[in-house]
């Protein structure tokens, strides 16, 4: 920072009072049907704040009043919200997007922005973006809740995925059950749908120059969010012996970005340390949101995981089983932070043994705007909480 002494001047400062930080709540709604929106961006304006609604629509945050909001979401409107108080919850309705489709030959229009977007991956992946991470997962066996853990990451990510993270905080409970997923966050910390080392010439990827030899494209419909006019195409697998893979995926006509791809696929083959438990129906559904970032690239915003099946057991009836995991990524920055060492996923790291490493800090969960529950996942906290399960599973 530079300095200039002037001699004989006098510097009058004009001092302004500085808003305090008021805790605001509030729901996402569709304008159209009254139903809430998840996963909603919605962040202060002229700010680094924000966060994402959960998902009954559901958000919380800190931020100077009066202020203004953003609020986003790729299937509505973009919106601008006054704030003045926050003596009272918040309602925000997001008016739906019209999806139109466009004159044009389909197959050729899918087939080629499609390429484009690929191209664009490989332009802007070396762009890194750091971040925090807020991790939740919870495992259901049978519809009960047997397992929960939160987690903080200081998050290195790129355009495709999750490169590197460092655990910050975190903490994990779970009920005597028959099964546990012991590093269930692998999947979200190594899962990507874009590799820039990947030979573009034979790639099979979801987004590639071949993409249409190997997937079955349509054209969904085009969106307008705010100056964005948005693309969406579904996909599945031609080769009917094969495993599933299928989805859909958002692109910006004119940058090219990718803001959102779900991917539904049943290429997975768990497996057990007790041999005579087996595994079936296994379904595993990802989705990854990217917002436009300074340089051109896209930066993660939110990635879900959610995997299915179904436990056969000898003289037992089949257990249902699903382990899902939200991942929200916010106070992004485009420099590493000091001190940090980011490490790429690593399997066989069990989620505890990572977790009892970090100190068990109960006034960060409770007072942290990010960690918003829905009235469930609150539901099934508040009963382990209830039962010490994290003080004395956590405590060295």
């Amino acid at each position: 920072m530079k300095f200039s002494l002037l001699a004989g001047l006098v510097l009058a400062t004009v001092i302004r009072p500085v808003a305090a930080q008021q805790r605001l709540t509030g729901k996402i709604l569709d304008a159209a049907t009254g139903q809430p929106v998840p996963y909603a961006s919605i962040s202060v304006l002229n700010s680094t704040a924000g966060t994402t609604s959960n998902a009954e629509g559901e958000f919380e945050l800190k931020m100077p009043l009066p202020g203004r909001l953003a609020v986003s979401e790729l299937g509505h409107r973009r919106d601008t919200v006054a704030v003045t108080a926050a003596t009272a919850p918040l309602l925000v309705r997001l008016q739906p997007a019209a999806v139109e489709l466009p004159e044009v030959t389909t197959g050729t229009y899918t087939e080629e922005l499609i390429k484009q977007a690929y191209r664009e991956l490989r332009r802007t992946n070396g762009q890194k973006n750091y971040s925090q991470a807020f991790y939740r997962q919870i495992t259901r066996l049978d519809g009960d809740p047997t397992e929960v853990q939160e987690m903080v990451w200081h998050a290195q990510t790129s355009n495709a995925r999750v490169e590197g993270s460092a655990l910050a905080q975190g903490r994990f409970a779970k009920k005597k059950a028959l099964l546990s997923f012991n590093d269930f966050s692998f999947y979200t910390k190594a899962i990507t749908f874009f590799d820039a080392a990947d030979d573009s010439t034979s790639f099979k990827g979801v987004i590639g120059l071949h993409t249409a030899a190997n997937y079955q494209l349509k054209l969904v419909g085009l969106t307008q969010n705010g100056a964005q006019q948005l693309a969406e195409i579904s996909f599945v697998n031609k080769d009917a012996a094969a495993r599933t893979r299928q989805g859909s995926v958002v692109i910006d006509e004119a940058t090219h970005q990718i803001l959102r791809l779900r991917l539904e696929t049943t290429a997975f083959n768990t497996r057990s340390n007790n041999p005579m438990f087996k595994f079936h129906d296994e379904l595993t559904r990802v989705e990854w949101v990217f917002r436009p970032v300074a340089g051109g690239a896209a930066a993660l915003e939110y990635l879900k995981v959610n995997y299915q099946a179904s436990l056969s057991r000898p003289l037992k009836s089949n257990l249902p089983i699903e382990a899902s995991s939200f991942t929200y990524f916010y106070s992004s920055r485009s420099t590493p932070e000091m001190g940090v060492a980011y490490a790429p996923a690593k399997g066989g790291v069990t989620d505890l043994a990572a977790i009892k490493q970090s100190t068990y800090d109960p006034a960060f969960w409770q007072n942290n705007p990010v960690v918003k529950r829905t009235p469930l996942e609150e539901q099934v906290m508040k009963s382990f909480e209830q039962k010490g399960a994290f003080g004395t599973m956590l405590t060295p």
